[in-house]
């Protein structure tokens, strides 16, 4: 992803990335410096502590709520912050998202979830009636985020959401991305969708600027050819993981052309339910 962001900078432009380090070695953090191009600087910063009862289920650990802490890791002069998930492929100009306005009264830029599209729709916001929210409210995906700093501070974003997150904790199904919707409701503007769009719902007519491959099945796990992965290889090959080989076998490769498939579409109803269950069965 840095490599990425850096490769598709236009010329002249610079970025200061601030990397949320929770248990990276040494080592493993200097393979990482030694992948990105120069026109990155890079500032790592520790994991801070977090409440124990904020809900963990599934493969997502608790890191990801550090992501609510981020105005206690980052300089408190910065205006704006532009967060990106790590397992994003960008092949746009992220300095266009930068340099974008907030139009009044957004906290926050963001792109709407194409499988959760609405507060209302299944793993929306579990409490949006309790809360008062509009049905019809359009839900963001977190993994990219334009936020306004000193209004995310002024509107305590953090302490809402974490205020939901403890008081609907048996609900919650995406962790500190339902939180989030749940607090910037109406604070929120959309962005287009190819500044953030699942590899198997890109936009057919507009070339997408940011691949997120959310789910299980990330690039780096095991080879492939379906064409986003083959848009991830080149940026691979210039890190310091050029050679590390990817695995390949015939469940992979299964798993591959399931993921990219039609078929997989009709049996999406079946991945939620198997979702619900391991929501219910999770004691955290």
């Amino acid at each position: 992803m840095l490599h990425s962001l850096g490769a598709n900078l236009a010329p002249g432009r610079t970025a200061d990335v601030y990397i949320l380090s929770d248990g990276l070695s040494p080592a493993l953090q200097a393979r990482v410096q030694s992948s990105v191009t120069p026109n990155l600087t890079l500032h790592w910063r520790p994991a801070l502590p977090l409440d124990p009862l904020l809900p963990i289920w599934g493969r997502i650990s608790s890191t990801t709520y550090q992501r609510l802490l981020l105005t206690d890791w980052l300089p408190a002069h910065l205006p704006r912050v532009l967060w990106l998930d790590c397992d994003m492929l960008i092949l746009g100009d992220a300095a266009e998202l930068w340099d974008a306005p907030f139009p009044s009264p957004a906290i926050a830029l963001a792109v709407t979830d194409e499988r959760i599209p609405l507060v209302s729709s299944r793993f929306g916001v579990a409490a949006w009636r309790e809360l008062g929210l509009p049905a019809n409210a359009p839900y963001c995906n977190a993994g990219l985020l334009l936020i306004d700093l000193p209004a995310w501070t002024a509107h305590d974003v953090p302490g809402r959401s974490i205020d939901y997150l403890r008081r609907y904790r048996e609900r919650v199904y995406f962790m500190d991305q339902e939180a989030l919707n749940a607090v910037l409701c109406g604070h929120w503007q959309p962005l287009p969708h190819r500044w953030n769009c699942h590899p198997s719902l890109a936009p057919p007519d507009d070339p997408p600027a940011i691949l997120h491959f959310t789910g299980n099945l990330k690039p780096w796990h095991f080879a492939g050819s379906t064409p986003p992965r083959r848009l991830y290889a080149p940026y691979r090959q210039r890190t310091a993981w050029a050679n590390d080989p990817l695995p390949r076998s015939w469940r992979d490769a299964l798993l591959e052309r399931y993921e990219d498939s039609r078929f997989r579409r009709l049996l999406i109803p079946l991945e939620q339910a198997a979702m619900v269950l391991r929501r219910s069965l999770s004691r955290r």
